[in-house]
């Protein structure tokens, strides 16, 4: 009897003694799962750290390019396009340019032409590289229609070449211009001109004959 007591007494004392290792051993396998975890979970987040941190610093890098293209481009625009408004202006101002000295040139056409008659403008222009010569000399008149009111005025003489335009002035400095249409019948050498009627009376003569200087 005593023994069956005593063999019941060492049975529970073993449980009871096993029970807090169970248990320890079960806490310390919790912790150290535990620890794992939290470990891996670390290295989880490490790593998404890492990532994210590259994402960003890739961003970045790339946003900054494309800052640095979006100036360049920028930059390169509003050069282009004030070198063509410099382009513009400076336009703008040869065509003013041009267009002044036109108008000028017209006026001076037109004063000349009312003063020396239709081909004083061509008179001007065929003087363009070449030297002026100057010879004197007897003119009379032939009757014509022209240069009444287009001021057309002609010559005749053996002086130059037919359709040269010569420019005729009196001893008192009035002067028409007139172009050579044809040679001088012979007349002795009295007269090396005819000029046009009207040539005369734009420049007051009315002498049968008189002095003239023909400029070509």
């Amino acid at each position: 009897m005593f023994r069956k007591f005593l063999l019941i007494l060492v049975v529970i004392a073993g449980l009871s003694n096993g029970m807090p290792y169970n248990t320890f051993a079960q806490k310390k396998t919790g912790k150290s799962i535990q620890k794992k975890k939290n470990t891996k979970s670390k290295r989880v987040k490490s790593k998404s750290t890492s990532k994210s941190s590259k994402h960003h610093k890739r961003t970045k890098k790339s946003k900054s390019r494309y800052k640095v293209v979006t100036d360049t481009v920028q930059l390169k625009l509003a050069q282009e396009n004030k070198l063509a408004s410099l382009q513009m202006i400076a336009d703008n101002k040869e065509k003013t340019r041009v267009t002044d000295s036109l108008h000028k040139t017209s006026l001076l056409s037109t004063n000349q032409e009312d003063k020396e008659g239709f081909y004083a403008t061509g008179f001007s222009s065929q003087l363009k590289g070449t030297s002026l010569q100057t010879i004197e000399g007897i003119a009379a008149t032939f009757k014509s229609l022209s240069g009444w009111s287009d001021k057309k005025f002609y010559v005749l003489t053996n002086q130059m070449p037919i359709g040269t335009i010569v420019r005729i002035t009196t001893p008192d400095a009035k002067s028409i211009c007139a172009k050579v249409i044809n040679i001088l019948p012979d007349e002795g050498s009295e007269i090396q001109y005819r000029i046009s009627d009207s040539a005369a009376a734009n420049l007051g003569i009315s002498n049968k004959t008189f002095k003239v200087s023909i400029t070509y």
